[in-house]
């Protein structure tokens, strides 16, 4: 039999043995109905145990087991299965609890128009989040710990209950063995090269320039060149191990003793070693066998990036391949964020917190069975542990929080993605409305609902309004501390805009189509009951956004046009006819918005006005024949756009003032604090505790004090550097936070993009650097 015919077979016994059970299953038991449900519902299969005699379809169409020979960590999408765990076969070794609903919709096949008439019921979207990961037991227990806090019971994959920290780490420390034991990617290493007689001149430095770059081409580097003292010359390198395509270089240790180095010196594996030996040779000229390049350290992650960087530059400044000089911590800072996306940085997963959300009023027991029942059926071969918190209830919501293993029991990981997601929501919503809930499974897209804000966000704010039973004094030192200020700000705003739930703009087509689509089943919703107020307004939303996004698809497609190289080229002042129409078309949208919302739109439609505005001044100095822009042309050119730089300038240097100033503030009452603590004279260890946490955050408030004032000095030197000067990008000395890093990276940003509209001015960016 041909693989073809195998897979018809197959799917014939998998489709019979599917309409056997759904048949018994519906008999069996029937889920409560919907409102207003479309006739022609569809209902979901049930788990199906493996046929027998009969091979996985997994080793029917790929000829071998997925797992076999795979890359777990690597493959993060493997296809979905009837467990729903991210792939693989269903064997789990225990029944389920509960098995899968025959019959249930939860949101599923019943189309746009049947879960908006759920809304419009009152029915509330399925909510189901992944909240973090942890690797090792250390971090699982804790996640664990953190589920179980005010004593909430929790309970096993096989029944068992959990009562207190002591039993959760024992049920955790069980899980281990089957824990993943490889370690983090090496995303980034220090190197050292070496080219054999070539001496310290200007040629010589030119070679190892070359060197270098050929070398690390496709990686993302900065190295620094220095004499050895011998005349010669060595150059320190950190560099991205990915490079482009499917490059990425894996380092070995050495099999002997190195006299001149380490016990057991590092080299590159043979396949890079020849890769880089190939490119020097064929970029200088000179042999492979003079070239010696020996890495040395590894780090993971972003954070890896600026530990390797400010170990360079302790020794002297560094030149990155895009020709910056790094000189301090803030250069290192800011080229780890840039170079965070040529990562491919892979972290080992061994358990996964998993969130389920009711609103408040929500029966709990009914609750309490759809979370049991869901994890039984998405994640019956995982373990996992699960229990109910109603702590929250008084601010709207309940949530069943669950910990879960990573890994199931045939040893195949889950990776969840957009689509796993939207699986897991029409699950929960079938089986919470099995158990008599009104939920249902939606997607935010089609309620162009904006994302919603995080649990370690409500983390960081609780800590602060009210600290923790037993850690009183380390929250509020957290809290009082202004170096994490920003941090809690920026949690509580993004609280606040997801409480306000602004309008979320359709950018892409894929969202524009869902956009579409909802309008067209909430209209039939609004004809079939025109006194549903839900109806009305979730119409008026989606309605603004579909304007709104239309208007930006527009301006963009008209911009890109306008824009682009073609044989005919559009002359400045029909450029600058549309630009005032798009200017117009603009204003009048933005007066019909508010908050949120209308910042996000003027946002994105000024980004595409600059570039046609700057384009509109490219064209017209082409037209009178200048070929080259001189650094006040270029400064001419950007200074007429400015205006944003000029704002954003502005607002941190008054934020960064007003900031110092409470942190001097701080500074005051802490010492005043501190003075009162010890004049009480209180001797029994509590009161010691205190006082030793209120020293802490005078120490802590006065360093955070001075750092905050050089931080405001430094932004209204920014500040005055950009009004003079908008194309310039600020000195590296003035670069004393992220925002003020941030601010020069967006100039540098409207510089690049001006320089590449025409081919002809790539002159500007020598000028620029004289």
């Amino acid at each position: 039999m041909n693989r073809a015919a195998q897979i018809d077979w197959w799917l014939e016994q998998v489709e019979a043995a599917r309409r056997s059970v759904q048949d018994a299953s519906r008999a069996r038991r029937r889920p409560q109905p919907g409102a207003g449900l479309d006739d022609d519902r569809k209902p979901r299969s049930g788990r199906v145990a493996q046929l027998p005699k009969t091979r996985p379809a997994d080793e029917i169409i790929r000829g071998e087991t997925i797992t076999g020979g795979r890359d777990e960590e690597r493959s993060r999408a493997l296809p979905a299965t009837s467990t729903g765990g991210g792939g693989g076969r269903a064997a789990p070794s225990r029944p389920s609890a509960l098995a899968p609903v025959a019959g249930g919709f939860g949101g599923a096949g019943q189309g746009a128009a049947g879960r908006a008439r759920q809304l419009a019921a009152g029915y509330q979207p399925a909510v189901i989040k992944v909240v973090s990961y942890a690797r090792g037991v250390a971090r699982a227990t804790a996640t664990g710990q953190y589920v179980q806090r005010e004593d909430v019971p929790l309970e096993t994959h096989d029944g068992r209950i959990l009562t207190d920290r002591e039993a959760v780490a024992a049920e955790i420390k069980a899980w281990s063995p089957d824990f993943s034991k490889r370690a983090e990617s090496q995303d980034v290493g220090a190197f050292r090269l070496k080219v054999e007689g070539v001496l310290d001149t200007l040629e010589g430095r030119a070679t190892y320039e070359k060197a270098i770059e050929s070398a690390f081409c496709g990686h993302r580097h900065a190295a620094r060149i220095d004499a050895d003292g011998s005349g010669g010359l060595e150059a320190h390198i950190v560099a991205v191990m990915a490079g482009s395509g499917k490059e990425r270089f894996r380092i070995r240790d050495g099999q002997a003793a190195d006299q001149a180095h380490e016990a057991r010196p590092r080299r590159l594996d043979s396949v890079s070693n020849l890769a880089v030996r190939t490119r020097v040779e064929a970029a200088t000229g000179i042999g492979g066998d003079a070239v010696m390049i020996r890495p040395g350290a590894t780090s993971h992650g972003r954070d890896g990036v600026t530990y390797r960087l400010n170990k360079l530059i302790e020794k002297g400044a560094a030149i990155d391949d895009h020709g910056k000089i790094l000189s301090n911590v803030a250069d290192a800072r800011m080229a780890a964020r840039e170079w965070g996306p040529s990562l491919r940085s892979q972290s080992a997963r061994d358990t996964m917190h998993l969130i389920m959300s009711a609103k408040t009023g929500t029966d709990i027991v009914a609750f309490t069975d759809a979370a049991r029942a869901f994890l039984h059926d998405r994640f019956g071969d995982h373990k996992f542990i699960f229990g109910v918190h109603t702590d929250k209830e008084s601010a709207g919501h309940i949530h069943a929080h669950a910990v879960v293993t990573v890994k199931n029991e045939s040893g195949q990981k889950i990776h969840p993605g957009p689509e796993t997601f939207r699986e897991w929501r029409e699950v929960y919503a079938m089986h919470a409305q099995a158990q008599g809930l009104k939920i249902v499974a939606t997607s935010a897209k089609e309620r162009v609902s904006s994302q919603s804000y995080g649990a370690t966000d409500k983390a960081i704010v609780q800590a602060a309004d009210r600290p923790r039973p037993g850690r009183e004094a380390r929250d509020r030192a957290y809290a009082a501390d202004p170096t994490n200020q920003r941090l809690i700000d920026n949690a509580r705003q993004r609280i606040r805009v997801a409480k306000i739930n602004p309008i979320r703009l359709p950018m892409s087509a894929p969202d524009r189509k869902v956009v579409n689509e909802s309008i067209v089943a909430w209209k039939a919703v609004a004809v079939e009951q025109p006194s549903n107020r839900t109806a009305k307004d979730m119409l008026e939303r989606l309605l603004m956004a579909q304007t709104v996004g239309a208007i930006l698809h527009t301006i963009g497609q008209r911009v890109e046009f306008l824009t682009k190289e073609g044989e005919v080229p559009i002359t400045s002042e029909r450029m600058a006819q549309d630009l005032r129409l798009m200017n117009e078309a603009v204003s009048r949208t933005s007066d019909l918005l508010d908050g949120t919302t209308k910042q996000q739109f003027r946002e994105i439609s000024a980004r595409y006005l600059e570039t046609l505005a700057n384009r509109v001044d490219l064209q017209r100095m082409q037209e009178r024949g200048v070929q080259q822009l001189s650094r006040s042309e270029v400064e001419a050119v950007v200074g007429a756009k400015a205006e944003r730089l000029i704002e954003r300038a502005r607002e941190i240097r008054i934020k960064e003032e007003r900031e110092a100033a409470s942190a001097e503030h701080v500074a005051s009452r802490a010492i005043d604090a501190a003075r009162r603590q010890e004049a009480s004279g209180g001797i029994d260890p509590t009161s010691q505790e205190e006082l030793r946490a209120e020293r802490a955050i005078v120490v802590g408030s006065q360093q955070s004090a001075a750092r905050e004032a050089r931080e405001a000095a430094a932004a209204v030197e920014a500040a005055r550097a950009i009004a003079e000067h908008p194309a310039q990008p600020l000195p590296t000395s003035l670069i004393q936070n992220d925002a003020l890093a941030k601010l020069r990276a967006e100039q540098e940003k409207v510089v690049r993009e001006l320089e590449a509209e025409k081919p002809s001015l790539q002159a500007i960016k020598g000028q620029r650097r004289s």
